[in-house]
């Protein structure tokens, strides 16, 4: 196995993740869909997707995405938003 996906934050701690198993993984999604996507505002959204891309993907071995499918009850302007910072990596 080299990718590990689904990266879920709800269920597991990415950060911790990230440090036992990123020698060996790269990792997958990591962007909630079941709290930031739906309820966040958009500058959470930035903020989390930024954390991520900084906790999660310094040093490589992380795909930023959403942990699964975008659901229907997510917020476009927080899908704007992640979009948004992806693009600015």
């Amino acid at each position: 196995m080299d990718v590990f996906n689904p990266f879920q934050p709800e269920v597991m701690d990415v950060e911790a993740m990230k440090r036992l198993y990123g020698g060996s993984l790269t990792f997958f999604g990591g962007i909630s869909t079941q709290k930031t996507l739906p309820y966040a505002t958009p500058e959470q959204t930035r903020q989390e997707v930024r954390r991520l891309l900084d906790r999660v993907g310094r040093r490589g071995g992380y795909i930023a995405a959403p942990a699964h499918d975008v659901p229907k009850d997510a917020r476009p302007e927080n899908v704007a938003a992640m979009i948004e910072v992806l693009e600015s990596q």
